[in-house]
C-alpha cells in the first residue's frame, strides 16, 4: 500500500468522523474538506499507480521530496490524456463537492440540508473508485464501523434517488400519457432536466412546466439560467464571475 493511498483512507476516515460527530456549522464545513481531499489523494493514487512520475506537476525536471503534486483539475486532465477519464456523471459529482469545497476556501461555509446528498454521493463515487478502479476492497482497508456507516448513506441516497425518478416519471406519463417508457427514455417533445441549483441533482424541469420544478427536493425552485455558462442558479444569485447584467428570469 503506497503512502498516497494509505493518506486517502486517513483523510476519509477523519472526515467521515466530522461527519458523523454532529451537524453543527464546524463538523460539516471540515467533513467536506477532508472529504474532498481524500478524493483527491485517491485519484493522485490512481496515477501513482500508472507511473510515480505522473503524480508531479513537472514532470520534465528533476523530481525530489519538494516537488510540486498535481491538483485536482490537473488530475482529471492527466488522467483524460491518459485515456482513464473519469465518467462525466462521476466527474461531476465530485466536482460539485469541489465546488463547495472552495466557497469554504474562498470564501465561507452556507451549510445546507442538501450537504447530506452531496457526501453521500461523493462516498459512493469512492467505493466504486476503491474497489474498481484501484482494485482495493474498502473492507480491507477501511475501519468496519465507519465503512458500515458509509454503506448507509450510500443506501438512503440511492432511496432518494428511486424516488425522484419515479416522481419524473409519474409526471412524464400524466404530461405525455402516450408515452409508454418499455420503448424510449423519454418522451419526444419533452426537453430534458437540468441541475438543479440546490439539490445538484438533475431533476429539474424549467421549459415544459409553470414553475421550474425539482422532482428531487419536491417543490419548485426559483431559478435563472446563466448567458454566459448555461447553468442553472437560484434566482438573484450571481452565477459567473463576469460583471455585468448576464442573469435573466426564467419565469
Amino acid at each position: 500500500m503506497s503512502h498516497i493511498f494509505e493518506n486517502a483512507v486517513d483523510s476519509l476516515e477523519v472526515g467521515m468522523s466530522f461527519y458523523l460527530s454532529g451537524n453543527q456549522y464546524r463538523t460539516r464545513k471540515h467533513s467536506i474538506l477532508t472529504v474532498f481531499h481524500s478524493i483527491e489523494l485517491f485519484l493522485k493514487e490512481y496515477l501513482y499507480q500508472v507511473n510515480p512520475v505522473l503524480i508531479y506537476k513537472n514532470i520534465d525536471r528533476k523530481i525530489n521530496n519538494n516537488s510540486m503534486t498535481v491538483g485536482f483539475t490537473e488530475i482529471l486532465i492527466r488522467l483524460e490524456n491518459l485515456k482513464l477519464k473519469i465518467p462525466e456523471d462521476e466527474a461531476k459529482v465530485i466536482r460539485n463537492l469541489q465546488e463547495k469545497r472552495n466557497q469554504i476556501e474562498h470564501h465561507r461555509y452556507n451549510k445546507e440540508d442538501e450537504d447530506k446528498e452531496l457526501i453521500s454521493k461523493s462516498l459512493k463515487f469512492i467505493l466504486y473508485f476503491m474497489e474498481f478502479q484501484l482494485l482495493k476492497k474498502p473492507e480491507a482497508f477501511i475501519e468496519p464501523n465507519i465503512l458500515s456507516d458509509i454503506r448507509e448513506l450510500i443506501s438512503d441516497s440511492n432511496e432518494r434517488d428511486g424516488v425522484a425518478e419515479y416522481r419524473l416519471n409519474t409526471w412524464l406519463k400524466e404530461t405525455w400519457n402516450e408515452w409508454e417508457k418499455e420503448k424510449t427514455d423519454s418522451p419526444e417533445d419533452f426537453q430534458g432536466t437540468y441541475s438543479c441549483p440546490s439539490c445538484r441533482n438533475d431533476y429539474l424541469v424549467i421549459e415544459q412546466i409553470d414553475d421550474p420544478f425539482c422532482f428531487w427536493c419536491n417543490h419548485s425552485i426559483p431559478v435563472e439560467l446563466c448567458e454566459i455558462c448555461g447553468g442553472t442558479t437560484i434566482e438573484g444569485v450571481p452565477c459567473c464571475d463576469e460583471p455585468g447584467p448576464y442573469l435573466y428570469a426564467v419565469k
